[in-house]
């Protein structure tokens, strides 16, 4: 008679393989091996179920990855995932990398719905407007670079983010919208909004803001403050006033592309995208960007409720 343990662990095999079929239990990117110090490494016979067998581990044990080496039947168990900010990879041929299925980006209890990217040479705001595109649903296999769902700024990422919740914005549930503006991997400057009753557009401007690393920004009157910004390429635009390219006073903008057609100095960036906002906690005349940097990313999260 077969035992009770070996039944077990056939009914656990049947529902992984079929779980394979479907990909409703977890998903697959191939060519990544998470290099951290594993939680603990099985060793399996290689065959097909290898790697069904090292996802049971992890499914088992709740680890948050797993990755399978399909040459040496190492399977190695991870408390980290592939895009976290603490964790390494390397791109491999020979190995596999999984993890429990997840629909959503999440980065420190916030639903990340959109990160943008410097230097991408692509627009934010047309990634931002388009509904046709989303990296996750599932989050994984990635339709991008690892380093684009990462708090690591510092890992090379060539595109734009965008969540599937951009296109269901009005019914998501979303009660709060943080901007975080980074560079280096830390937040550099942020914004939260009151999200409840709003549309992907209409939740950037001022009679929302609730809360601000820029200390005057519940305070001060505003020449633009929305997301398509000022023609033609200025976006994310949160401004006080205009008197003259090296005298407007703002607080940040995205220099979205270049069509030669501004007068500013800092309007015509060779690479674009840019990301440039004041480093002091209220606004600052433009100058000679002595007040301002260029930064990695922006990223959009948000709060969901009920």
């Amino acid at each position: 008679m077969m035992s009770e343990l070996f039944l077990q662990q056939l009914l656990c095999l049947i529902v992984i393989v079929s779980a394979e079929n479907r990909q409703d239990l977890y998903s697959v990117v191939r060519g990544y091996h998470l290099t951290n110090p594993p939680m603990w490494t099985v060793r399996f016979t290689v065959d097909k179920w290898s790697a069904a067998w090292c996802l049971q581990q992890c499914l088992t044990s709740s680890c948050a990855s797993a990755s399978f080496s399909q040459t040496e039947g190492i399977c190695e168990l991870h408390s980290l995932k592939l895009y976290d900010a603490d964790s390494a990879f390397l791109e491999s041929d020979n190995w596999i990398y999984m993890e429990p299925k997840s629909d959503v980006l999440t980065w420190d209890g916030w639903t990340v719905v959109f990160r943008a990217q410097k230097h991408t040479g692509t627009s934010i705001y047309s990634a931002w407007l388009n509904d046709s595109i989303y990296h996750d649903h599932p989050l994984l296999p990635p339709r991008l670079q690892p380093g684009c769902f990462s708090l690591n700024t510092s890992r090379t990422c060539g595109d734009h983010f965008r969540s599937k919740i951009m296109s269901t914005w009005e019914t998501a549930g979303i009660q709060l919208v943080k901007v975080l503006l980074m560079k280096n991997s830390q937040v550099r400057n942020e914004i939260i909004f009151d999200g409840t009753g709003t549309t992907k557009m209409s939740w950037f401007t001022p009679t929302r803001v609730i809360n601000s690393t820029w200390t005057d920004l519940t305070t001060s009157a505003f020449n633009v403050f929305r997301i398509s910004g000022e023609p033609n390429t200025r976006r994310f635009q949160v401004s006080h006033s205009y008197a003259g390219c090296h005298i407007d006073v703002f607080w940040m903008v995205v220099v979205d592309g270049n069509d030669n057609t501004n007068i500013c100095f800092w309007d015509n960036p060779p690479v674009t995208p840019k990301l440039l906002y004041t480093i002091n906690n209220q606004k600052a005349a433009i100058g000679t960007l002595t007040d301002f940097e260029y930064g990695d990313v922006m990223a959009i999260v948000v709060k969901l409720g009920n």
